[in-house]
């Protein structure tokens, strides 16, 4: 492959007269790791380049230096280079990005490539990689160089940077415990202006920043199983210049991936002396055509149980003024996701009301429509981490409004239609006075319809509502997604493993190193488990697998024939929103959750409006008050 099918349009032109500080922000506004320094943007002739490594030499906020003066006028690449070659030449140089020219004689800048343009382009092309694993090819030779901890200064991890041409460094919990908590590369240093140590002035900084200011937390790790493809896109796609190779087991750092590793799978091959590991990677497995997701209409969602029974036909008796709760906590709709989840840890709760600049209610968040989102737009991780995610990227817009006198029978079908977890009680002029959560109809079934109902009457059939540990995350989200579930049952085939539970997905967010708010990056990430091994939040390279968000419950499950109430509270004892299902025999029958629960209220309600008969409860009269005692 020649470099001219590699390069591209160079974001950051400038002239050898603009300051050296316009050179650097230019390049951290248009994230671009190269600014080609030409005489005039009409002839394009090349009088030097300036990449992130030079910018942060410059280590105030003012400066005399001009883009001339700390321009580097080599390595080049030739538009008929091979890329081998040119690899070689930057990996020698320890240079991420080089201009593009035309030929030797003629030092036009036809356009920039970087390390990660290469990988793009070999894996766009449909190269295979050489050294399939990253075992094969990732740096293990003097790893302390590629090691930093939280509290280091900053100015340290810069020398290394500048001085001994490291793209960047793994951030680590401690020397003792080398656990990743995050990365720190050229492109952090660019992105912030926290990091300064010097100024131009007589008065100097009092203090040195800390490495935990400026870097990008919640690291993406890769195994030494991990197929090296999957390193290949998240490294290229997100700039990231190293990352972290982990222990499975212990989440303890073996070695650095470096970009420069990576273009040597594809080139190269494996480094001396390595060979393939016999261990495999966690991998999805492939879903079987009877397993696979089908569209399922909202009748068939409502109508969908394991054994039926004759439907109730008379009503509970409560209206939604009965269980409506006065109030639930909200965020606006430019808040952050990562603002919406901390509302929700803070205030013990799974529902959130979005409201506008004027007040008005315009959606509600759940963390099953954060998830719910997160599943079907895509996996997040895989995305460029500098993307915003606002609220109204997951709220949920179709709010059922109920009348105070409907009965929680008829709140129950609305909510089901509409695929909500939460209904909004108005009065006759339509406004709001209360709300319905999907756990307040469950706390209502609970306490007024033990032995009404068995697990077999409400379940949705066992094949639905069964993953396997190895499916993806994804298929299971979209599975919950499509046949109104908010549990799964994961079984291996010989044993159950516990639940995927909405309420229990894990995720976070990256820290945006600018900002200092915890919200702009969202990002799935491997669930700690309280009473395990301690493990760094690190962002998984290959695919999330049922196994990494599953809740373990061990021994936990009910029968097909017990009442659905204990169902119900084995749920609030273990902090979900489903249990398994096994049959009188033991086999594994499939979940049952609370969204079956608001189901099988919801049948009722439907019932009573196909025979034409009333689904709102009478209110009742107030007791006339007796006169008071003279």
């Amino acid at each position: 492959m020649k470099v001219w099918e590699v390069a591209r349009k160079p974001r950051v032109v400038v002239t050898p007269d603009a300051p050296a500080t316009v050179v650097r922000a230019l390049l951290r506004d248009n994230e671009e790791p190269i600014a080609v320094v030409v005489d005039s943007e009409k002839n394009m002739k090349l009088q030097g380049y300036v990449t992130w490594r030079e910018v942060i030499q410059i280590t105030s906020h003012y400066s005399n230096l001009r883009a001339k003066d700390i321009a580097l006028d080599w390595p080049v690449a030739y538009k008929e280079d091979d890329v081998e070659e040119v690899v070689k030449r930057m990996e020698e140089e320890k240079v991420y990005a080089v201009p593009v020219l035309d030929s030797k004689d003629n030092p036009v800048v036809v356009g920039v490539v970087s390390i990660a343009d290469i990988v793009k382009a070999l894996m766009a092309a449909g190269y295979e990689p050489i050294a399939e694993t990253v075992a094969e090819v990732m740096t293990t030779e003097g790893l302390e160089e590629y090691i930093t901890t939280q509290e280091e200064r900053v100015n340290r991890v810069w020398s290394d940077l500048v001085y001994h041409g490291k793209l960047g460094k793994v951030v680590v919990r401690s020397k003792e415990e080398p656990i990743p908590v995050g990365i720190v590369s050229l492109r952090e240093f660019v992105e912030t202006g926290r990091w300064f140590f010097h100024r131009e002035s007589e008065r100097g900084l009092k203090t040195v920043a800390k490495v935990r200011t400026i870097m990008l937390r919640g690291a993406p790790a890769a195994t030494p199983e991990t197929p090296i493809q999957y390193a290949a896109k998240i490294m290229a796609e997100n700039d990231f210049p190293v990352l972290p190779v982990i222990d499975e087991e212990t989440g303890k750092l073996v070695g650095v991936l470096t970009i420069y590793d990576v273009a040597r799978a594809y080139l190269e091959g494996a480094k001396p002396g390595r060979v393939k590991p016999t261990k495999k990677a966690a991998l999805p497995i492939e879903v079987k055509p009877e397993e696979r997701v089908t569209y399922a209409t909202a009748e068939t969602v409502l109508q969908q149980v394991l054994v039926a029974k004759p439907q109730v036909e008379t009503l509970i008796g409560l209206s939604a003024a009965d269980i409506a709760r006065p109030e639930l906590p909200a965020v606006t709709v430019n808040d952050t996701v990562e603002h919406a989840r901390r509302m929700m840890l803070r205030y013990h709760t799974n529902y959130l009301l979005v409201v506008d600049e004027k007040g008005e209610i315009v959606g509600v968040v759940s963390k099953w429509s954060m998830l719910r989102a997160i599943g079907l737009k895509g996996p997040i991780w895989k995305r460029r981490v500098h993307d915003r995610y606002f609220i109204d990227y997951v709220m949920d817009t179709e709010i059922p409004r109920v009348k105070a006198d409907d009965s929680i029978e008829q709140v129950a079908l609305r909510m089901v239609e509409a695929k909500a977890e939460v209904a909004i009680v108005v009065d006759d002029k339509g406004r709001p006075i209360g709300f319905i959560t999907k756990d307040d109809l469950v706390d209502a079934y609970a306490r007024l319809q033990a032995g009404r109902a068995k697990v077999e009457n409400v379940m949705t059939p066992g094949r639905i509502g069964i993953v396997h540990p190895h499916h993806s995350l994804y298929h299971a989200v979209k599975k919950m997604q499509t046949f109104y579930l908010d549990a799964l049952t994961v079984y291996d085939g010989s044993r159950i493993i516990g639940v995927v539970s909405a309420n229990r997905l894990p995720f976070v967010a990256y820290e945006d190193a600018v900002t200092g708010v915890k919200s702009r990056r969202l990002v799935w990430v491997r669930k700690l488990v309280r009473g395990a091994a301690k493990k760094g939040r690190y962002v998984k390279v290959t695919p999330l697998l049922v196994m990494d968000a599953t809740v373990p419950l061990r021994d936990v499950y009910v029968k097909t024939t017990d009442d659905v109430v204990k169902a119900i509270e084995l749920m609030r004892e273990h902090n979900v929103d489903g249990v398994p299902v096994v049959d009188e025999e033991g086999r594994v029958a499939g979940v049952v959750t609370k969204t079956d629960i608001v189901r099988e209220l919801a049948r009722t309600a439907r019932l009573r409006i196909e025979r034409g008969e009333t689904v709102k409860v009478e209110k009742k009269e107030k007791p006339e008050a007796k006169p008071k005692a003279q």
